[in-house]
This record gives C-alpha cells, structure tokens and sequence, in this order.
C-alpha cells in the first residue's frame, strides 16, 4: 500500500486507496448533484480532479514546480472541435468537447497517476489558470 496519498471526494471525504476500495468502485458513486467531483493527491502535492457525472465528466491535473503549480485540463487528442459545459453540484463547468470523458476513461487515468505512469499518448493537456 502506498503511503501519503490522499483520495477524497465531495459527499465522502477521505476514501481508502487500493486495494480496499478500487477506483470503479468509488467513481459508481459519481453524479452531477450530490458527489460531482473526486480527489486523487500525491504525496508530492500533484493531483488529479475528476468532476461531472459517469456520462460526463473532466479531469483536471495539477503539478507542482519549485516556484507554485502548473493546471492542465486533460483532453483527448482527436476530440470533438468546440465548447461544452458539464453539471456538478455547485453549478457548471465549461471545457472543451475534446476534454468530455465517461468515467471508464477517467478510471484508466486515475490509476495510471497512481501507479506513477505516463498518461496514454492520445490524453494532451491544456494549461489554464487559475
């Protein structure tokens, strides 16, 4: 069991990590009114943020340099042209077609970040500010 990461979301708080409570098993739970968003936090202080619904949802990723931290939107790379919105508890976030996953996708990221893998090929990042 890793050490030092923390996993959480909006209805929860705290969630065990693997092996005792898997990623499809915490985001079955997801939905756009009362638990709209998880958090996945390194011992570093990165993360990943998963918000939406398992139909829509974005996923958010933060890393942290010497001088602050850099916030990406992860995308896929040959994604729908255009602007869209997805619903969370607190109102509507607006993202990029390309950045609109279903959960299973969002589930494969989580778990490669975990298991401190590179994101597939096909994800690209876009930096915003926050």
């Amino acid at each position: 069991m890793k050490t030092g990461w923390t996993f959480t979301c909006e209805w929860k708080g705290a969630i065990p990590l693997p092996p005792e409570y898997t990623f499809p098993q915490a985001f079955n739970y997801l939905n756009p009114d009362t638990n709209s968003f998880y958090i996945l936090e390194s011992p570093s202080g990165d993360y990943l943020q998963l918000g939406g619904s398992k139909e829509r949802c974005a996923v958010e990723h933060r890393v942290l340099r010497a001088d602050g931290y850099d916030h990406f939107v992860l995308g896929k790379r040959d994604g729908k042209d255009g602007r869209t919105t997805i619903k969370m508890s607190h109102g509507e976030v607006s993202v990029a077609e390309n950045e609109v996953f279903r959960h299973w996708d969002a589930i494969n990221l989580f778990k490669r970040f975990f298991a401190g893998e590179s994101f597939p090929d096909d994800i690209v990042p876009r930096k915003t500010e926050l």
